[in-house]
């Protein structure tokens, strides 16, 4: 085998992982992870767009594990109920307790921030000045270099409804977006749906200890023909649902 064979090989196989990871049997899916994938590779931010429950977690984890920061630390911020203060903590340390911020965990790795529509006027400010300034002061007031590589999800009609009525500081959109990958709703990628179910079951038999079910036809029909407005989130729940009631048998009746 040459040396190109080699490397296509190994590429093809990698591209497989990542489509297994994410249940990406649907067009629209195979799409999303070659982008994924290519954008991984890269150190500038990215944004995840896309509706509730659409997986924005998952794929943006799948930039970080897919790219060459995959062996440094991933540390996850959610941004929604941050106060100023709480977000002074969470990403800058503590004193009193010598507890590091967010972004001396990230170090040379990958800072993921989470719903960011969901941030907050002053804190948009403060972590604006810290993307413009390409450093920051951590609570024991050491000044650390903005060695991180930053990701963010959330929902991008929304930021842009915001920063137009002024609630969302547009110069850190901006910064934040040079790149955007929009996860497709449930409806989008309805040839994901049965591969969904089953991953979804198995991760439940596996968590329970018990023996993966197996549901019958007519009810994959049944769920192919939901329109699930909260997307593989609200089904994820109602099969956890139905398999709790019925005790580890798959009975939905």
């Amino acid at each position: 085998m040459s040396p190109g064979d080699m490397q296509m090989e190994r590429k093809n196989s990698e591209n497989q992982q990542a489509l297994n990871r994410m249940v990406a049997v649907s067009r629209a899916m195979h799409e999303i992870v070659k982008t994924a994938l290519k954008l991984a590779n890269g150190s500038g931010p990215v944004f995840v767009d896309g509706e509730t429950g659409t997986g924005k977690k998952l794929l943006a984890q799948m930039l970080h594990e897919e790219g060459p920061r995959k062996a440094q630390p991933l540390a996850i911020v959610r941004c929604e109920a941050l106060s100023v203060e709480a977000l002074d903590r969470v990403l800058f340390g503590e004193a009193h307790s010598s507890k590091i911020g967010k972004l001396e965990e990230a170090a040379e790795g990958t800072l993921l921030l989470l719903n960011l529509e969901d941030l907050g006027a002053v804190a948009q400010e403060r972590l604006l000045t810290v993307f413009e300034q390409g450093r920051y002061r951590t609570a024991l007031g050491e000044t650390r270099a903005l060695s991180c590589r930053c990701i963010c999800t959330g929902n991008k009609k929304e930021i842009e409804k915001q920063a137009r009525l002024g609630q969302f500081s547009a110069d850190l959109f901006k910064r934040l977006t040079p790149s955007v990958i929009r996860m497709p709703s449930l409806s989008e990628r309805h040839d994901d749906i049965p591969h969904l179910v089953i991953d979804i079951l198995h991760s439940f038999a596996e968590r329970e200890r018990i023996e993966q079910p197996v549901v019958p036809y007519h009810y994959m029909e049944l769920l192919m023909m939901v329109s699930w407005p909260e997307n593989v989130r609200q089904m994820r729940n109602h099969l956890e649902s139905v398999m709790a009631l019925s005790e580890g048998e798959f009975n939905p009746e």
